[in-house]
């Protein structure tokens, strides 16, 4: 071996040496090494600025307490070895409010893709008790305390208790059922909930599920005959306010049809 080769072999060894050292170096770099810990960033939010707060879980702080309070009054999320379950309720709160991923959610709370998504489901778990004892029908006369903002309603509706309408929420589905969850032309996948309001605003009823192909009509009548499904029927002298997706029937009321209505008028 010539001098040359003794040269090009020690330089070799040097970049050999100096590549191990480097991989070295970057393997005893945590990969979550944030300055907060999960439960810091959560009380971060918890007494940090109100509209941090809003932002980020999508609603007061003050709702968030009681929210996170409830459930673990009712023993529906606890808090583990390592998690608090107002930390679960955050990053919960987060995924869905900003369709955030589970590795984005990771690097925020400092925990491992498995624990984010065990957490998750934990509360998801939680949230199904909870619609179950928020969504339930509304009284029959929901006039009997009403409010001034109700006695117009009151005038114009003598015998409404709500209203009911289909919407598009996004879906994640195989790609094998793309077609069928592409309605009403759009690009994306969309699920068509059925949804009935009181006149305060609140859930009553909500049935999701259908593919976003449905028409609303058809959604209505499969949920309104499916003995599973809890539907709600008014009182023979109620009736449900729709639009003029739905047939006007027995307590349904929808627009007449080729009637032109001003908002004015209401």
């Amino acid at each position: 071996m010539d001098s040359d080769d003794e040269e090009i072999m020690a330089f070799l060894f040097l970049c050999w040496h100096w590549l191990l050292l480097v991989s070295t170096m970057n393997g005893g770099i945590r990969d979550l090494n944030s300055a907060l810990t999960g439960h810091e960033y959560t009380q971060e939010l918890l007494h940090g600025s109100s509209t941090q707060c809003l932002e980020m879980m999508r609603m007061s702080r003050d709702a968030y307490v009681l929210l996170c309070n409830h459930f673990n009054q009712r023993n529906w999320l606890q808090s583990s070895r390592s998690i608090t379950f107002q930390e679960k309720m955050a990053m919960f709160l987060i995924v869905i409010g900003h369709n955030e991923r589970m590795r984005m959610v990771k690097r925020r709370f400092q925990h491992s893709t498995e624990t984010i998504h065990r957490c998750f489901h934990e509360v998801l778990n939680a949230m199904m008790n909870f619609a179950r004892e928020v969504i339930v029908p509304t009284s029959s006369n929901p006039f009997a305390d009403a409010s001034d903002r109700h006695r117009r309603l009151k005038q114009i509706f003598p015998g409404a208790i709500g209203a009911l309408d289909g919407t598009l929420v996004h879906a994640v589905v195989p790609n094998d059922q793309h077609a069928r969850y592409r309605g009403r032309g759009k690009g994306e996948c969309f699920q068509n909930v059925l949804g009935i309001c009181n006149f305060d605003m609140i859930f009553t009823f909500v049935w999701a599920g259908w593919e976003g192909i449905a028409h609303d009509s058809r959604v209505l009548k499969e949920v309104a005959f499916n003995p599973t499904s809890g539907f709600p029927f008014p009182p023979p002298d109620k009736y449900y306010l729709c639009d003029a997706a739905y047939t006007n029937t027995r307590g349904f009321m929808a627009p007449y049809r080729n009637t032109r209505y001003w908002l004015a008028d209401f």
